[in-house]
């Protein structure tokens, strides 16, 4: 059998955000449901910069899962969270940019990511 080239390339972060916004989908609807609403008007997403999530990627991804559901026409934000580590020599809370683990006011490596590394559903706006 003969195989052909796709039209482009295969990105595979699209496939992992793909299966990120199917289970917002599945958070979506559940609180629609529980709460009896027939209506979806917002939902509010946090993406922290080290959560392995591409914001752009996710966007593109929750159009398509949304199709056709009770949120489909519900507007989408997105919002992005910085990530910041706890120095537990000094206690400082230092935010970092790159995957440098160390804190910025005593230099220890003896740090905890506290913010920045999870995705979730900060809020969903819904009408009954």
């Amino acid at each position: 059998m003969l195989g052909y080239p796709p039209d482009r390339l295969f990105t595979g972060c699209i496939m992992h955000e793909l299966s990120l916004a199917m289970s917002v989908k599945d958070i979506v609807e559940e609180a629609a449901k529980s709460n009896g609403s027939t209506k979806v008007n917002e939902v509010n997403i946090v993406v922290g910069s080290f959560s392995s999530v591409v914001p752009d990627a996710l966007e593109f991804a929750l159009e398509v899962a949304k199709k056709g559901t009770i949120f489909e026409n519900a507007r989408i934000n997105i919002r992005t969270e910085k990530a910041v580590v706890n120095c537990s020599e000094c206690g400082k809370d230092t935010e970092i940019e790159e995957f440098n683990f160390k804190c910025s006011s005593c230099g220890s490596g003896a740090v905890r990511v506290i913010t920045g590394d999870r995705m979730y559903v900060e809020s969903i706006d819904i009408e009954s």
